[in-house]
């Protein structure tokens, strides 16, 4: 996702601003430094909690938004309530 790797990009610039090293970043955040590693270059799979502990630790946690797409919704109400969750109905019971 092109947003990861800009993302990473940033918390790489930050980083390197702060003259802070990888593995020094990694051990504050609690993740092992292949894990941070895979942050900054915005490849595979990571889990958010440890995206948010590294903006965290770089200040920076209002950027985690940055990752989530924006979600368009119909402008229809009868359109959006279409897309509402409905609940599942029971069987009623008759007693015997």
């Amino acid at each position: 996702m092109e947003a990861l790797r800009a993302l990473g990009d940033r918390i790489r610039g930050d980083r390197l601003g702060r003259n802070l090293t990888q593995q020094h970043v990694a051990q504050l955040a609690g993740i092992s430094l292949p894990t941070y590693r895979k942050l900054e270059s915005g490849e595979g799979t990571i889990e958010v909690r440890h995206l948010a502990r590294v903006l965290a630790i770089l200040g920076h946690v209002e950027r985690l938004i940055e990752v989530v797409p924006p979600v368009s919704l119909p402008p229809d109400p009868k359109a959006l309530a279409s897309l509402l969750r409905q609940r599942a109905r029971q069987k009623v019971r008759t007693s015997s």
